[in-house]
C-alpha cells in the first residue's frame, strides 16, 4: 500500500480505505468517492504502469470475489495510518512528505506540466472561490503524463523506494 500511495501522490487514509470498486483497470483509473477526500469532492487519479503493477500483485493476494479493500489489515480490515508510518520511520521520512516531493519533482523535472496539473493530481482545491467556479478542467491527459512520469522516476532512481518496497 506505500508503494502504491507514493505512485499516486495520494493521502495514506485514502489508500488505506480504497475498494476494488474504485479502481477501473482498462481505463487506468483509481476514482474515489467524495466521502474518502480531504476536500470533499471525489477525485480520479490516473494509474501508472508501475501503479498498476502493484494493483497486480495485490489482485493475486486477494482472497475474495466480493468488493474489499485493496490493501487490507489484519482480519481483512483497513489497517491503520501507524503501518506505513512505521515503514518509513527508519528513513527519516513522512508518508506524506512523498506527496511534498512529488511536487517539488513536478515542479523542477516537469516544467511543461502547467502548475494547475500538478495541483489536480495532488487534488488540492484552488483557493479562490471566483476562479474555483471558472476553472473546472481536470486534465486527465497531462495528469496522466505527469503521473507515469513519476512512476518511471520513482522505479528508476529513488533509493527509498527500494527501502520501503
Amino acid at each position: 500500500g506505500l508503494l502504491f500511495t507514493i505512485l499516486t501522490a495520494a493521502r495514506s487514509g485514502e489508500t488505506r480505505s480504497a475498494l476494488w470498486s474504485h479502481v477501473d483497470l482498462e481505463a487506468k483509473v483509481w476514482s474515489r468517492p467524495a466521502e474518502l477526500m480531504k476536500s470533499g469532492e471525489a477525485h480520479t487519479v490516473t494509474l501508472s504502469p508501475a501503479a498498476l503493477a502493484i494493483l497486480d500483485r495485490a489482485r493475486s493476494l486477494r482472497t475474495t470475489t466480493k468488493d474489499c479493500l485493496i490493501f487490507p489489515g489484519q482480519g481483512g480490515r483497513m489497517m491503520s495510518d501507524m503501518t506505513m508510518s512505521k515503514l518509513v520511520r527508519p528513513t527519516g521520512f513522512t508518508v506524506h512528505g512523498f506527496r511534498a516531493s512529488f511536487r517539488t519533482w513536478a515542479a523542477e523535472q516537469m516544467p511543461t506540466i502547467p502548475e494547475a496539473v500538478a495541483e489536480a493530481a495532488l487534488a488540492h482545491l484552488v483557493p479562490d472561490q471566483v476562479v474555483r467556479a471558472y476553472q473546472r478542467a481536470k486534465f486527465m491527459e497531462m495528469r496522466r503524463k505527469l503521473l507515469d512520469a513519476w512512476g518511471d522516476y520513482s522505479e528508476g532512481h529513488s533509493n527509498v523506494l527500494r527501502l520501503v518496497s
